[in-house]
């Protein structure tokens, strides 16, 4: 689900990047239609927003200039990720990007944590647990709702302390 949240917020950034630079430049010298051509491209949709929705792009540029560096290499490589996507597969990952946004912060964050816990567990388990996941889709909805609590406590069950009670001593 993070995935989701920074390809959403990349793209975003792509945008305010592409538009900042069409609103910033007033001139090329490039010498290339191609250049210019994108250029006149990226204005037109830049003149297209709304002053809110150019603000909410400046903003997110913002944001993605303080970002640490490995950060914004890991936005840039999702980025190229979602360029190689089919165009349904693209539709797809937006579809699950605005859910995604409309979820209640707290349900958001509870999500990470699990995706958190998932990425924590060792590979095996991992590849079980999408094994796991793919047979639910085969299953009727009240035998795929027991096996889904079953695999919630067997995968994300809150950690259990490993300390032993002491033993009483007898006199």
């Amino acid at each position: 689900m993070r995935a989701l949240h920074i390809i959403g917020v990349f793209m975003l950034l792509l945008l305010a990047v592409n538009a900042v630079a069409a609103e910033t430049a007033t001139s090329t010298d490039s010498g290339s239609a191609v250049a210019l051509q994108t250029k006149a491209e990226s204005i037109q949709r830049w003149q297209q927003l709304s002053p809110d929705q150019q603000q909410a792009l400046r903003d997110r540029y913002q944001q993605y200039q303080q970002l640490p560096t490995e950060k914004k290499q890991q936005l840039r490589q999702n980025l190229q990720r979602f360029k190689t996507m089919q165009p349904e597969q693209q539709q797809n990952m937006r579809k699950r990007f605005k859910q995604w946004q409309s979820l209640p912060p707290d349900r958001r964050e509870k999500l990470r944590q699990t995706f958190q816990r998932f990425n924590e567990l060792p590979h095996d388990q991992q590849q079980q647990l999408r094994r796991d996941m793919h047979q639910l889709k085969k299953m009727p909805p009240k035998e795929r709702s027991q096996r889904q609590h079953q695999l919630r406590r067997n995968y994300f069950a809150p950690s259990r302390s490993t300390h032993k009670p002491m033993r009483r001593m007898s006199h």
